[in-house]
Order: structure tokens, then sequence, then C-alpha cells
């Protein structure tokens, strides 16, 4: 067990050199990963006797996939409906043998079924359009089947893939038209070796058939669950889509190729976007908000530089709060809360968000326990961004992560 204190730099927390996409983690590209071997130390370190693990912005699904590694009950609720589904594929078990062969050869001779895709053909050329089609009509055959779910995020993936978008982009950038011409992806092919490679994941990196729940809410809204939560392993946005990661941005193309077949539902880049943290409400800067000392000293200093990025800065944690405390109206006694969180620069101005999450949960009664420092190597995220959101000015993004652990008298 760590001897805690306030604040401890983790060297052995930073793991350098080793990929957060390892194992099933690769399993469909996603921004801003947590590491899958912080989210085991946090477990090892405070989750000895605690039986059900609970992540309320669960993306992807690391914290719910070793939380069932470690042998607890694992509940996620995010309110992005192809996080969802990646969770939920992540964090399964493979059994049946899937007819990769036999589903393209089919797909080939299909009729093509095209959803309603904003600008496709500015961002997919047209075969691309014509055989994701062709797979999309096929796929659709296979519902209900057990392995139907990976074929959505292996099609989710391939879409990703083949579109006209820049590799190794979240935002949307579109491929240099030079480039462009000599680009011809195969979809058949990548589609294959696609879910070729997400079932040799399942196989290799084998899990317990443990008990996950994945739910599409939002958690600023009160929700009510089964069981109360033992630990609570999570990192919520950072609160600035315009200069570190656009989650909507980067599930857009899923979202609209996948219209009708998520088990998880529909959604756009839109609703997605008024859904997030600081969007419900147009908060004015002499709003009494006492639960954070830190906060009201970096509004005030913001509110100096620009009026407009302090409102921003101010929604985004009033709803932080908002969250924050239907958590704690689900969690056990002596139920421990880890957030892992980076500190960004706005307008100049560094946001505190540990001091800030900290302060959050001490106004409602949770007691802290410490806040670990680890470098952060393998994050996707972008390495410049723009404080001040003008071209040519560039400030270098978090480049190390905050675990602030609470717990719960």
């Amino acid at each position: 067990m760590i001897a805690i204190s306030s604040k401890i730099r983790m060297p052995s927390w930073d793991f350098a050199g080793i990929k957060a996409s390892n194992g099933r983690y690769g399993i469909h590209e996603y921004p801003a990963m947590l590491h899958y071997l912080l989210v085991r130390e946090l477990l090892k370190e405070f989750g000895e006797g605690k039986k059900v693990l609970f992540d309320p912005f669960c993306g992807s699904g690391v914290s719910l996939c070793e939380g069932i590694r470690a042998g607890k009950k694992a509940i996620g609720i995010d309110i992005n409906p192809l996080a969802l589904l990646i969770a939920k594929v992540r964090s399964c078990q493979l059994y049946a043998q899937i007819p990769i062969r036999e589903i393209i050869q089919e797909a080939k001779l299909s009729q093509p079924d095209i959803p309603k895709v904003k600008n496709l053909e500015y961002w997919f050329k047209p075969q691309v359009i014509e055989n994701l089609g062709k797979l999309r009509a096929v796929i659709k055959k296979y519902k209900g089947t057990e392995f139907y779910e990976l074929l959505l995020v292996a099609f989710s993936q391939t879409v990703r893939s083949t579109s006209n978008n820049r590799k190794g982009e979240f935002k949307r950038y579109r491929i240099d038209e030079k480039k462009l011409k000599y680009y011809n992806p195969n979809v058949f092919e990548v589609f294959g070796m696609t879910l070729f490679d997400y079932m040799q994941r399942l196989k290799e990196d084998n899990i317990p058939n443990g008990i996950l729940e994945v739910y599409r809410k939002d958690v600023r809204e009160s929700f009510y669950l089964k069981d109360t939560v033992d630990i609570v392993i999570t990192s919520p946005p950072y609160g600035d889509s315009k200069t570190t990661v656009a989650y909507e941005q980067f599930s857009s193309f899923s979202l609209e190729w996948l219209s009708g077949l998520n088990p998880f539902g529909d959604t756009c880049q839109r609703e997605l976007k008024s859904l997030s943290l600081g969007s419900s409400k147009n908060m004015d800067l002499n709003t009494s908000f006492d639960f954070s000392p830190s906060l009201y000293k970096t509004i005030l200093r913001l509110s100096q530089i620009s009026e407009k990025r302090a409102k921003e800065v101010l929604n985004f944690f009033i709803d932080l709060y908002y969250a924050c405390k239907n958590i704690t109206h689900i969690l056990s006694r002596k139920a421990v809360v880890c957030f892992v969180v980076g500190n960004r620069t706005v307008s100049g101005i560094n946001i505190p968000m540990d001091d800030i999450v900290r302060e959050i949960y001490e106004s409602l009664g949770l007691v802290h326990r410490g806040t670990f420092i680890r470098k952060i190597h393998n994050k996707r995220m972008p390495l410049l961004n723009s404080p001040t959101n003008q071209a040519g000015l560039k400030s270098n993004t978090m480049h190390y992560e905050y675990i602030v652990v609470m717990e719960k008298e």
C-alpha cells in the first residue's frame, strides 16, 4: 500500500514504452484512453474487497475490462452509443467462429445499404461508399448472433480507416488533394483484416466471463443503479474539445454509418456536443460556487483575460459538480473514487482540475486520500494546442495526469 500524502509523483505509473492499446484495448481506435496498467495499479492499491466497479464516463471501457479482469462486477455509463458499443465488445468473451470469408463474399454480391451521411462524397470515395454499403447490408443479417456487435465494431473501424480523413487524426481533417488522387483503400480487405485482428485480441488477452452492465445515461442527471458502488475509476472529459479531444468529431463517421444498427441507439455530432459537460448551462460569472476555492480564483483570473472563456470553464465545472454529486449518491460506505484528470491551459491560465475535483468531493463529504501524478507517454492527444484558439499561438498540452483519490467515510 502506498503511503498517502497530499500529492505524490509516481514514476512507476508512467509505463514508458508500453502502449495503452495493447491486447483488447487495440479493438477500435479511441482518443485519450486511460492506460490499462494504471487502472490495474489503482485496483491493486484501492480495490481490495471492493465488489462493484463503476465508471461514469466509461468511454471505450478500459476500467470496465480491468474491473472484470480483477473479478469485480463492472458498470459503466456514457452519452456516446459508439463508446458503449466498443466498451461492450472489449469486455466480452468470444466463443463462436466468425465466417469472415463468407461475410465478405456475400457482401461483394449484395445491394448496398447506404445511410444518410453528411457530406458523404467529400469524406468517402465512390467505390468506398458502395462497398461500405454492401458490408452494412450483410452485417444487418447477423443481428441476434453472438458476434453481431463485434461485426459492428470492426465495421466502424473500417469506416474510419477507409474514409478520406487523415490517418492518426481524431478531428476531421481531409487528406491532402494530391495524396487523395492515389488513395484507394480496399474496404473488404480492411474489414477482413480488422475483424481477424479483433478476434485474435479477444482470444489472446483473455479475461474472466464476468458481469458487465453498460447504459446510455448522462451522469449530470439523476440515475438509479441496482447496486451500490464500491470503487469508481474514471477519466472525465477535460472540458475543451476546441483544443484537446473532440469525442463527438471522432465518433461522427461511425455514428452515421451505424445508424439503425447499434443496440445502444443513434445520435449525431450535434446532439453529442449538446450533452457534453459544460453544454447545459449559461452561467453568469457572478454565480455562487463556494464548493471550490481553486475554481473561484481561476475564474477570477480568467475573466480578466476573456469573459467568454471564463464562462465556458465555469459551465464545465458546474456540470462536473452535478456529475460528482450524483456519483456520491450511489457510493457504499468506504467506497473509493479515483478521478484521472489533466490540468489544461485556457487563454494562458492553468486550470488546476485536480485541486478543483478534490475540493468538489470534499464539499460533498468525501475525504482526500491523495493525488498521484504520472507522466503521459501514450495517451492519444494532440501534443500542441492553441490556448487562445488563435492561429499560430501554440502551447504544450498536458504532459501529466493527476489521479485524485477520495474516500467516502
